[in-house]
């Protein structure tokens, strides 16, 4: 069975392995979540309304879900400006800014009393209060993200010019970024506050309403501040087939071995029934190998083979792709020759990554046996209606969706909604989508054209591609949507010239699947949250990288509820329920985190390998994976 990019519905209750590893401990690696600091309008602007509410209100309700969603590795400050001086014929006015919360680890309750004590009072000096959030960024790291969020409901009217500070600012060859939520803003003051974003690098994001507020301060502040996420108890697997590390149904993180050695573990399967396992690992950015390939193995003690699967990828132009595997074994699987693994007490699964020494998540799930086996529908064929256009339309109203960067973060897609988002080059998102036995999903992304971006990009365009990635933890080859009249395939290239639409689709879900005679429908057999990952490659001339794609996306479900199966004693593990998935949390194992930046787009070319050109610059594309049980 192939697999996966960032996400998946690998792993999942909450569990202790059965013996100690001394890793129960939280433990933190990779690169730093970076620096942020929130610059505010205290103006006296803010008391006027907004929607149901003044926009102060609607200010604080959407800070409050930003300190909610920032990311725990992150160094965080709060700065505002008119706060203190009500007129700018008083002295001080265009001075009037304030560090009220120092830049430094999150402290969640400090920056919540700071944002319930932010009222407006004064005038609007934007430019001292970006000179003083590049004085409270401090020095950074290397490599380490530093980003200002402005949040302004006017046009500046204090020198300094606040375009022109940017402009210094940026041009001092830190890494810097300056995002800008304008809200309620006039066209004059739109006009200034894009020109900040522009000369700052950043993002500018038009909010309208209390809704569109808190969508996109999450978007320009959380979104740049997210590390790509490993989560599990830390254990270190057996060496040998012989000694393998006893361990429960649950989430883990370990270390892969040099030179593609295994990992083994020993997992007791219920009577008669099922094991699914799944291995996620984001390669390291320094790693050499371009080409990381990770599999799983299921076999009995005795050694008879019960399934196997790999992912790769390919690491080019400075992208770093998520990689990832998974496999199912369950009775019905036994009924292709399995036997031996079917009476088998235990199976012992066994994890290689191939990438180099990096984590990897493992997720662990067993099934007890399935007692209505014989009124379950057969495996689900490899087309069908459910394929048949497959590209959904995405106009009416919309909903902001603010999409990950790896499965913990997944933003969530409701059936039958449009959700709009923006894409950055060299950048992956990440949805997820409920599904439950007898749906198919079809899910479809429109990149609307964009004025910056056919101005800095040639007529190929930048790399795109959506994949998804199944519920039993494994990357999926699409139906091949795009050998159909008038559908749309699931790569391609965003030129900002014209739109560019994206459609993935999968077969219904049964757990019968896993006996077809196709890898691909074989990952479809458990019910819990499917991911999309959305990756959008880079010019390989960085001047054509400093714009955002608008996003439209949506989701819809072919077919009924149908075919659940009933288990004689609990599943456990991430097919429990959805929330069982990559992107909730055990209650009680113990948790380690391994984090990664979470700005590399994910490429991937499933069922083969494709080289094309890119502006100028070869780009490779590929991912193959299998799975058999």
């Amino acid at each position: 069975m192939r697999l996966l990019p960032s996400c998946l519905a690998l792993a999942l209750a909450a569990s202790i392995p059965l013996v100690s590893t001394g890793g129960a401990a939280a433990d933190t690696s990779g690169e730093d979540a970076g620096r942020l600091v929130l610059v505010l309008d205290s103006s006296g602007s803010m008391k006027e309304s907004t929607g149901g509410g003044t926009r102060i209100e609607a200010a604080k309700d959407a800070l409050t879900q930003v300190v909610d969603r920032l990311p725990e590795q992150a160094e965080v400050g709060i700065r505002v400006f008119g706060a203190t001086v009500e007129n700018r014929t008083q002295p001080g006015a265009c001075r009037d800014t304030q560090n009220v919360v120092p830049v430094g680890p999150l402290d969640r309750g400090a920056l919540k009393k700071a944002v319930a004590g932010y009222k407006p009072y004064g005038e609007t000096p934007i430019g001292s209060a970006l000179l003083g959030a590049a004085k409270d960024l401090g020095a950074a790291s290397p490599g380490q993200r530093r980003t200002i969020v402005l949040l302004s409901d006017g046009e500046p009217n204090c020198t300094p010019d606040p375009c022109a500070v940017a402009r210094r600012l940026t041009a001092q060859g830190i890494d810097l970024r300056i995002n800008v939520v304008g809200l309620n803003v006039g066209d004059k003051a739109r006009r200034a506050l894009q020109c900040i974003a522009k000369a700052g690098k950043g993002t500018y994001v038009d909010a309208g309403d209390a809704d569109e507020l808190a969508a996109g301060l999450v978007k320009v502040s959380v979104r740049d501040l997210r590390a790509f996420q490993l989560t599990g108890a830390r254990v270190e697997g057996g060496t040998t087939a012989e000694q393998p590390l006893p361990i429960k149904p649950g989430r883990y993180v370990d270390t892969a071995l040099p030179d593609e050695a295994k990992r083994y573990y020993l997992i007791d399967k219920p009577k008669g029934g099922g094991v699914m396992v799944s291995a996620l690992v984001r390669p390291p950015k320094s790693n050499e190998n371009w080409h990381p390939v990770v599999r799983v193995t299921l076999t009995t003690p005795d050694g008879d083979d019960c399934g196997n699967s790999y992912d790769q990828s390919f690491q080019i132009l400075g992208l770093t792709p998520v990689v990832s595997t998974g496999l199912l074994f369950n009775q019905f699987a036994s009924a292709m020759g399995k036997d031996a693994c079917l009476a088998a007490p235990q199976l012992i699964a066994s994890v290689a990554n191939e990438s180099g020494p990096a984590d990897y998540q493992l997720g662990v799930s067993t099934f007890p046996a399935i007692t209505n086996a014989s009124a379950l529908p057969a495996a689900s064929s490899d087309d069908g209606p459910w394929a048949k256009d497959a590209a959904i339309p995405v106009g009416g109203e919309t909903t902001p969706v603010v999409g990950g960067v790896s499965p913990a973060d997944a933003g969530e897609i409701q059936p039958g909604t449009t959700y709009t988002d923006t894409l950055r080059p060299s950048e992956q998102l990440v949805y997820k989508v409920p599904v439950t036995y007898g749906q198919a999903l079809r899910f479809t992304v429109r990149m609307a054209s964009d004025a910056q971006a056919d101005s800095l990009l040639g007529i190929q365009g930048a790399a795109a591609e959506l994949d998804t990635l199944a519920p039993t933890g494994q990357i999926s080859p699409p139906v091949n949507i795009a050998s159909r009249p008038g559908l749309h395939a699931h790569n391609g290239f965003y030129n900002g010239a014209e739109p560019t639409v994206l459609t993935n689709a999968s077969p219904p879900l049964r757990v019968r699947n896993t006996e077809s005679g196709s890898e691909w429908v074989k990952s479809y057999a458990v019910d819990g949250y499917q991911y999309y990952v959305l990756g959008l490659g880079r010019s390989s001339d960085s001047r054509g990288d400093g714009y955002e794609v608008p996003l439209r996306i949506r989701a819809e479900v072919v077919g009924s509820e149908a075919g659940a199966p009933e288990y004689d004693g609990s599943v456990t593990g991430a097919a429990a329920s959805p929330e069982a998935s990559p992107s909730a949390e055990s209650a009680t194992s113990p948790r380690a985190s391994s984090t990664d930046s979470g700005s590399h787009a994910l490429m991937w070319a499933l069922g083969g390998v494709a080289i094309v050109v890119v502006a100028g610059a070869p780009f490779l594309l590929g991912r193959r994976g299998r799975t058999s049980a």
